[in-house]
């Protein structure tokens, strides 16, 4: 069953960093619902929270593919309370 799930990413603040994570999601045919970008209190360091629908193996594939690119610094797969 597709749900909704959403991702929060901390990525370096560096230009083609959102082409790569949107690219990703491109290249596997799925959908961001939301997206949204903004800094941290670290200016080298930006936060993305990404709302997407998916069943669970969409749901791993896509935290296991955005964390092997390189200027991915952490993700988290937050919950339903966390949102």
């Amino acid at each position: 069953m597709d749900e909704r799930f959403t991702i929060e990413l901390l990525v370096a603040n560096k230009y083609g960093v959102l082409n790569r994570v949107t690219a990703l999601y491109a290249k596997r045919g799925y959908n961001i619902d939301s997206l949204y970008v903004h800094a941290t209190e670290d200016a080298s360091v930006s936060r993305m929270i990404i709302t997407s629908h998916g069943d669970e193996y969409i749901r791993t594939q896509m935290v296991r593919q955005i964390s092997k690119l390189y200027d991915v610094k952490k993700v988290y797969m937050m919950s339903q309370v966390d949102i």
